[in-house]
Order: structure tokens, then sequence, then C-alpha cells
């Protein structure tokens, strides 16, 4: 299955929600998206703030 991303008119999206049901296909809006990828992310840090400048820190140092 590929993700793809399709501009239409407002207009136009009950059609291809119609389509896309007889198809088989699934329907998202992106906003849907970034929603689901934001709840799946962790809800607190891995990483401390120490860590994190140590990282960046390391990345200034290796240019």
């Amino acid at each position: 299955m590929e993700d793809l991303v399709l501009s239409i008119p407002m207009k136009d999206s009950d059609f291809v929600k119609a389509l896309a049901s007889r198809m088989g296909w699934t329907v998202r809006s992106r906003r849907t998206s970034v929603d689901r990828f934001i709840r799946s992310c962790p809800q607190t840090p891995q990483m401390s703030d120490e860590e994190i400048q140590a990282e960046i820190n390391a990345v200034r140092r290796g240019l």
C-alpha cells in the first residue's frame, strides 16, 4: 500500500470519499494524519535536557 497526498476542491470531497469507499481505499485528512502521529509519540521525553544539549553540541563540533 502507498500513501498519497491529494489536494482536491472541497466541493469534490464527497465524490472522492464515495469513490474511495467503493474501491476499498482509506481516506483521511492531513490533519488526521498529524493528530495520529502526535498521539503515537511518547508523553514523556526519552532524553533529558542535558542529553539533548550534549547531542546538539556534538553535532556542532562535528561540522
